[in-house]
């Protein structure tokens, strides 16, 4: 206590050192922080439920798909009936419903759960109950319904009189009987369902899965019982999926599953499923790994500013020394001194990063479900146990890197060449290393700031294929809302009509699918009698659309013609128009207009269901960064749930907002709009995480320059100061400031040369690990290294001018009467 005590007395005697070293402290220890709870957040925490290292989850592994969940809810019932491994098996189907009830209303996100859902889990409600297995049977009165905490909040402002309400879904009524923890969402670590029902319901809220839902398909988990390895669990597993699978007729087996060419997988779901994670990986470890460059360049600075400050307290220690006091008891008020700056630091810190979370909360990348809807993040960034944690392990790390050296160096320090003011070289050899560290790191980070900031250029300056400037899309579900396929057509068409009429509209289309938003529907084709390869598997896009919809795209016709108004869609073949890349895929070297072709399964022969009536350009579909994709345009818009409704305009689309929501009031009032996004948000969403990123290492890249500026500075004037003799003796005996000057900046040019070149080898030797992060630009890119290595020399003069300028003007006279005083 008295170490404490006498080092706060010290760092207040010393206000503005402390300031600047605590200051440099939160920056680090707070940026640290906060990419450490995003990173925490998307793939390190587990779920928050009872013992998630037991819990699994089943899918299949489908190329061009990726992990797909869909499983028959017969396969959920054998396995709940035979499994011996597990002593769980539970799922959920996932729908969208309109809610009407209470006003206004609006699309929601609903999962549809099977009855050990939550037991199975280990959850318990935060407000109410769960859902429960009495709640599978068909009980008389309203089924029950349990909200998310998000949307509790949302619709209800957090109001505990929700219990008991109604909801209608569909046209169906529902009773509240609970809410789920705040930072529940089921399997998946970062979106969650606005509202759980029992599964039972599915009929309810709506049609085509059977009249008890049994043609449903269910995202199916299990808990594994003690002593069971997901090995043993998959061994057992994967027969029963497939005698299930195998019983059922080929259509309806397809229609549910990815069938058996492609095995059951089982996976730990002690993390949950994670869209964000899947995608961007790769992406956060950079990140952290550029946060903590940052925070070791943060270190060396404050080591360095230590170091000094330990040289301007000679007198001090070596009275200290002559009064008794041991190495030992120095080394320890040093190590206590750090201690106790390095705790203010951890505090601002942890300020900065509750301060800057939500922002970076509201960076994150949209997402998009398989049906291309936008999905609501449901992502617990903040401050939690693990996050305080790991930031105490920061700072006490931080305490061991710069408290140390000086430590060490009060521990070595002798008496008698403190009273014979004698110079030591030693900490002008650490301070020196400490420097070429920082150099070699904030080359690393602007290489890599380099690189990212090159791959957003790469895809901003893109031609996605259409013209985005001027269309804005809004995105209906209309069978959702109880409409069939006849309702639907009279419907758009009267929309369009009334459309058209709107000032400033150019052109009106409808598609199933929009365009960028990382998912499309995918189709295995092959010429007509031909079978399709593995190649071909679902490597075709897909899109119905309405004639007008390439005018109002931009896109420009190649050959042929565009399918009318009037095409008999029942008739065989279909009429469609293909993009150029199909063209050339399936019927290269040859006239495609004429040529039929067919969708079916791999090995199959196709038969000539469509027709090839015309060529258009090629597209960007999925998302900028996926390469262009063979693409089919059938004349059927109102095949799927989705109706995108595409608008052209002669102005700012925006313009148009206000007028299309009252034309769709003005026909059904109870339809609710999901989506309204211009063409060119979408574009830029589509980049949004490489613009994040870019962001971000940008920023972690001019923050590595200032620290390194400083660092160089501060050494350089601290040189300058501690050779103000010897510099006096040059000039006295005839050096020019210009002679002087050059030694300065030459010793400065040595370090940061050495530095550089450290640093790119560096940056090249670890630039391969973040090639999936790169798009049109290789991980060896000359122009990001050698601008990495022009901005740091370009640094470096800048901070190393201010002293050696300095050192070109002592007067020889002044320094030798200081210095023999």
């Amino acid at each position: 206590m008295s170490d404490l005590r006498f080092a706060w007395r010290l760092l207040w005697k010393s206000r503005g050192f402390t300031l600047a070293a605590a200051g440099l402290l939160a920056a680090g220890i707070g940026v640290t922080t906060l990419i450490f709870s995003a990173v925490d957040a998307i793939l390190l925490r587990p779920l928050p439920v009872r013992h998630p290292e037991q819990l699994v989850h089943l899918f299949q592994r489908v190329p061009r798909v990726g992990t797909a969940t869909r499983m028959p809810i017969a396969v959920y019932e054998a396995l709940r009936d035979r499994s011996t491994t597990l002593s769980a098996v539970f799922g959920e189907f996932a729908i969208d419903a309109v809610m009407s009830e209470p006003a206004p209303a609006e699309q929601i996100r609903v999962h549809l759960s099977t009855p050990e859902f939550f037991d199975g889990l280990g959850v318990r409600a935060a407000l109410g109950r769960t859902l429960i297995p009495d709640d599978a049977k068909d009980n008389p009165g309203e089924p029950p319904a349990v909200l998310s905490h998000g949307f509790w909040q949302r619709r209800f402002n957090g109001d505990p009189g929700a219990l008991g309400k109604t909801i209608r879904l569909n046209g169906n009524s529902f009773t509240i009987v609970g809410v789920t923890p705040r930072e529940f969402n089921g399997f998946a670590a970062d979106t969650a369902p606005d509202v759980r029902v029992p599964l039972r319901t599915l009929p309810l809220i709506t049609t085509g899965y059977g009249k008890r839902g049994e043609y449903a398909a269910l995202d199916l988990g299990g808990r594994l019982k003690a002593g069971v390895s997901a090995a043993q669990a998959l061994a057992e597993s994967r027969p029963i999926w497939k005698a299930v699978l195998d019983s059922m007729g080929e259509d309806f087996r397809f229609a549910v599953s990815y069938d058996t060419i492609y095995p059951l997988e089982i996976e730990s779901l002690e993390h949950g499923t994670s869209i964000l994670r899947d995608r961007y990986a790769v992406a956060l470890k950079f990140l952290i790994a550029c946060s903590s460059f940052l925070l070791l360049m943060v270190c060396a600075n404050v080591a360095g500013l230590l170091l000094a400050r330990g040289t301007a307290r000679r007198q001090e220690i070596a009275v200290r020394l002559a009064v008794g006091a041991t190495r030992l008891r120095l080394a320890r008020q040093m190590l206590v001194e750090s201690a106790l700056l390095a705790a203010i630091g951890a505090a601002g810190g942890i300020a900065i990063a509750a301060v800057l979370t939500p922002l970076l909360s509201n960076m994150l990348p949209p997402i998009h479900d398989l049906g291309s809807l936008r999905l609501t993040l449901s992502l617990g960034i903040g401050m939690d146990r693990r996050v305080l944690l790991f930031s105490l392990a920061a700072s006490t790390a931080t305490v061991l890197l710069f408290g140390l050296a000086p430590a060490i160096t009060a521990s070595k320090t002798s008496l008698d060449s403190i009273l014979r003011s004698a110079r030591s070289s030693g900490l002008w050899r650490g301070r020196q290393i400490l420097i070429l560290v920082q150099v070699a790191l904030c080359t690393v980070l602007l290489a890599g700031a380099g690189l990212l900031i090159r791959t957003f250029q790469q895809l901003r300056n893109l031609n996605p294929g259409f013209d985005a400037g001027h269309v804005i899309t809004f995105t209906l579900e209309p069978f959702t809302a109880g409409y069939l396929r006849d309702r639907t057509i009279a419907f758009s068409n009267a929309l369009t009509a009334r459309i058209r009429e709107i000032p400033g509209v150019i052109s009106v289309a409808l598609a199933e699918r929009g365009v960028l938003r990382d998912r499309s529907l995918g189709a295995t084709v092959a010429a007509a009698g031909q079978s399709p390869s593995s190649a071909d598997f679902l490597e075709t896009g897909q899109n119905g659309v309405t004639p007008d919809y390439f005018e109002t795209m931009g896109m420009h016709l190649l050959e042929g013609r565009i399918f009318s108004d009037h095409e008999d869609l029942r008739a065989k073949p279909v009429k469609v128009v293909v993009n150029q890349m199909f063209a050339q895929r399936y019927f290269p070297g040859v006239d495609p207009l004429g040529k039929r072709f067919g969708k079916g399964a791999v090995g199959h022969p196709t038969s000539p269901d469509c027709e090839i009536v015309g060529v258009v350009n090629d597209a960007k579909y999925r998302s900028l960064r996926q390469p262009v994709l063979p693409m089919m345009y059938d004349p059927d818009a109102y095949n799927g749930g989705l109706l995108i409704v595409h608008v052209r305009t002669r102005g700012k689309p925006e313009e148009v907002i206000q007028p299309v929501r009252q034309s769709i009031a003005s026909l059904d009032r109870a339809l609710p709009i999901i989506e309204i996004d211009t063409l060119a948000a979408e574009v830029d969403a589509s980049a949004a995480g490489e613009r994040l990123t870019a962001a971000l290492g940008t920023i972690f890249a001019i923050l590595a320059v200032l620290l390194s500026a400083a660092g160089i500075y501060g050494l350089l004037a601290y040189a300058v100061a501690q050779r103000r003799r010897e510099i006096g003796i040059r000039v006295a005996l005839g050096a020019t400031p210009g002679n002087i000057q050059e030694l300065v900046g030459t010793q400065a040019l040595a370090m940061v040369i050495g530095g550089v070149v450290i640093g790119i080898a560096a940056a090249r030797t670890t630039a391969p690990y973040v090639a999936s992060m790169l798009y049109g630009v290789t991980p060896g890119d000359v122009r990001s290294f050698g601008a990495a290595a022009f901005v740091v020399l370009a640094m470096a003069t800048v901070a190393a001018a201010v002293p050696a300028m300095r050192a070109g003007r002592i007067n020889p006279a002044n320094a030798l009467r200081e210095e023999g005083r």
